[in-house]
């Protein structure tokens, strides 16, 4: 019954880490607002604006048991290749 409802819940399973990291994957959308959790998107913010295109920052919380480098960046596409503004690097 237990791998039942860990299949049905998606949970991935990473030994070391705690709960939080554990279960809080997949991203939340708040009208033009998304954040991503644990995740490839380490804690990812998008925001969608009509002046600068997208508004993309990584928030400063631990994923996957590792502190990933900080950045921010404006871009008319959301990747960090076409950015017209950036601050830190974006891998």
């Amino acid at each position: 019954m237990k791998h039942l409802i860990n299949a049905l819940l998606n949970r991935k399973r990473y030994k070391g880490l705690s709960w939080f990291e554990n279960f809080m994957g997949g991203h939340v959308n708040i009208f033009n607002i998304t954040i991503y959790g644990e995740n490839a998107m380490h804690w990812g913010v998008t925001i969608k604006t009509s002046r600068w295109g997208y508004i993309c920052f990584r928030l400063p919380f631990r994923c996957f048991g590792d502190w990933h480098k900080l950045y921010f960046y404006c871009s008319p596409d959301a990747t960090p290749s076409e950015a017209t503004y950036t601050l830190g690097k974006a891998n």
